[in-house]
């Protein structure tokens, strides 16, 4: 069995790719910060897949929390094979004039900050061949009116990419996907995140299968793919 760590892996599309990890038979550790119902309920369905499970109560964007987080991860799988990077925040739209330090700090901490820090603490426990997947965004690629904070943040999530791929070789392969609109049964995106649908080739918002796709395939396969920026978007970047 391959053992994988999935930051805010209570709730939406962390919550999806740790279930569909689970039925393939991966031990699945998890981080949440606030979500406590969730993740249990999430932790119950990762087990009944006949696997193991930690979860993780977890601020990422606190350094002390991280490291805590991959002791009790060492003690209970020994080592990870896969990290996906997927605890993120989406501010409210915000004026520049309007932008806090405090916003400010929190967006990049959380969205760019802590993967760097999971990546540094995932480096010292990793498998031979392990994989990092970090979740940005379309965001990180465009930029989106009143977003600064995102938009700056995702986009270095994207460069971190390509900078741990050249660092981490030629042990880990690292690689990132920017999702467009995802759309998770039972957790819909607020109306405002929504990309406009008719700009969209494909005519629909993605969902967690089209993540997981994605994910299956990055996390399977070759370790000479690393550095790739892969958009799931439905070809909603083609229309810009």
């Amino acid at each position: 069995m391959k053992n994988v760590f999935i930051t805010g892996g209570g709730r939406r599309i962390g919550r999806g790719l740790a279930l569909r990890l689970a039925k393939c038979g991966w031990n699945v550790a998890f981080s949440y910060n606030q979500s406590e119902m969730m993740a249990e309920k999430t932790k119950n369905e990762i087990l009944s897949c006949g696997v193991k499970c930690l979860k993780i109560k977890a601020d990422v964007r606190n350094n002390d929390e991280i490291a805590n987080a991959y002791e009790q991860i060492k003690d209970k799988f020994v080592t990870l094979d896969l990290l996906i990077n997927n605890a993120g925040v989406y501010p409210k739209a915000t004026l520049i004039n309007e932008i806090e330090e405090s916003l400010w700090d929190f967006t990049l901490d959380t969205n760019l900050k802590s993967q760097f820090l999971n990546a540094k603490h995932f480096n010292k426990i990793a498998s031979k061949n392990a994989k990092i997947i970090n979740i940005a965004s379309i965001g990180g690629l465009e930029i989106w009116k009143n977003r600064i904070p995102y938009n700056v943040s995702k986009a270095g999530v994207i460069q971190l990419t390509k900078a741990l791929a050249r660092e981490l070789a030629p042990n880990i392969a690292v690689n990132c996907i920017c999702p467009g609109t995802i759309v998770i049964e039972n957790e819909p995106a607020e109306d405002s995140s929504k990309i406009n649908i008719t700009n969209i080739p494909m005519g629909r918002y993605g969902n967690i299968d089209d993540m997981f796709d994605v994910v299956n395939f990055l996390a399977n396969c070759s370790n000479f793919i690393t550095g790739q920026v892969i958009n799931v978007d439905g070809g909603y970047h083609l229309s810009n």
